[in-house]
């Protein structure tokens, strides 16, 4: 699981950081993709939203670890889980509702 959730979590935060490169066709397109994910995650259990977080956090770690890190993939990996979930996460912490 945590393969798949790193995989999706690195998707995600790509397609939020690439930057507006002025193709409106392209910015559709990026934004159909993440409305689709978006709309799967809404069925994922507890476990699963726990395996996300955790991805998150190690992708933020790993960034920060560059020599060089890209501050908007830091700011889009450590708020992940509240970006995709909103109620119940600041940024990849649970907290309850």
């Amino acid at each position: 699981m945590d393969a798949i959730a790193d995989a999706l979590v690195y998707a995600v935060a790509y397609i939020n950081c690439r930057g507006d490169e002025g193709d409106d066709d392209l910015l559709d397109d990026d934004v159909g993709a993440l409305e689709s994910i978006a709309g799967y995650l809404r069925n994922t259990t507890p476990a699963e939203q726990d395996a996300l977080a955790a991805a998150a956090e190690r992708a933020v770690a790993a960034e920060r670890a560059h020599s060089h890190p890209r501050e908007k993939f830091v700011r889009d990996y450590a708020t992940w889980m509240e970006e995709m979930f909103v109620d119940g996460w600041v940024g990849n912490r649970r907290v309850p509702e």
